[in-house]
């Protein structure tokens, strides 16, 4: 049984749960708003290993008839029901000690989960994660963090003399727009004093999102104007336009290995792929929205995740 853990009306997860309907694999839902009436209860057993149930208004699952779970859970300190309660508020407390346990049953527990709390963790510094995607084969764009303003203006000139341009964005897993450094940003640049931020020489080529299933790989190119596709039609009036393609085994290759060296076994690869050819990656997100690319391109990676954490090879 495969064990989905989210919100069930966001994106993802409702395809998810669409996939698993689709294909008939028995699975069951915990929707993490209910986390104030929920139950964990998890025991180590010496010759068993892990037992536990997560119980809540939905039923109560046993942990030891779980197979595999899909990981979409939101940080509890913002959910509705909380947000806005002091630190110290009994609710609050209780939600997070509920959350840790969870995050400590995913972290150990001996099956397949896309993917684990502490896996995840590698995005939440783009310098880490960076070595990792270089020992893997990947080029990375020339990289400056910093919160010098002078270091900067140096870099940018750097890359301004051999025609190229620069883009910003946040050293850490807090989600940001990238943006091209301009004349406006040079007026305000004195605020990365209290900011290190990620500078990189912006690569030319056109922009390949990956998503990693297992040992599977589905790829798609996005032609857009804007510095940051996600956000096209803010930065260039027109919507980016998505199409699924097929990569070349070598770069699969190195996804798929990207992917087991961040023990990561559901992640969207974010590649640029230059005019000669050479295959630049800049992060590896470990929780992605993969539906945005699914629902404009018809590949079907909830089905792919779902028969995946089920068993399939």
């Amino acid at each position: 049984m495969i064990l989905i853990l989210g919100i069930p009306d966001e994106a993802p997860v409702a395809r998810a749960i669409a996939a698993a309907e689709a294909d008939g694999i028995d699975h069951i839902v915990f929707d993490q708003r209910d986390h104030l009436a929920a139950n964990l209860m998890l025991t180590l057993d010496p010759i068993a290993g892990w037992r536990g149930t997560l119980s809540h208004p939905k039923g109560t699952v046993d942990l030891a008839s779980v197979s595999g779970v899909y990981v979409r859970l939101m940080d509890e300190r913002f959910l509705p029901d909380i947000v806005d309660l002091p630190a110290d508020a009994p609710k609050r407390l209780r939600s997070a000690r509920f959350h840790a346990l969870l995050h400590d049953w995913l972290n150990v527990a001996p099956i397949r989960i896309a993917s684990r709390p502490r896996s995840m963790l590698s995005n939440m510094s783009k310098t880490y994660q960076a070595r990792i995607i270089r020992h893997c084969g990947f080029a990375i764009p020339e990289t400056l963090v910093t919160n010098d303003p002078d270091a900067v203006l140096a870099f940018v000139a750097k890359c301004a003399a051999d025609g190229d341009d620069v883009v910003y964005k946040s050293v850490s897993g807090t989600r940001s727009i990238v943006q091209t450094f301009g004349p406006a940003d040079q007026d305000r640049l004195s605020r990365i004093r209290w900011c290190p931020t990620q500078f990189q020489r912006k690569v030319r080529g056109h922009d390949v999102r990956v998503h990693v299933v297992g040992r599977q790989t589905f790829a798609t190119a996005i032609r857009s104007d804007a510095t940051d596709y996600r956000y096209a039609r803010r930065q260039s009036a027109d919507d980016a336009k998505l199409t699924a393609i097929e990569l070349p085994l070598a770069t699969r290759a190195t996804c798929i290995a990207l992917s087991g060296a961040l023990d990561l076994p559901f992640t969207g690869i974010d590649l640029r792929i230059s005019p000669s050819g050479e295959v630049f990656c800049f992060e590896a997100n470990p929780c992605p929205a993969y539906s945005y690319y699914e629902s404009q391109t018809g590949v079907p990676i909830a089905t792919a995740l779902m028969r995946w954490l089920a068993g399939e090879k």
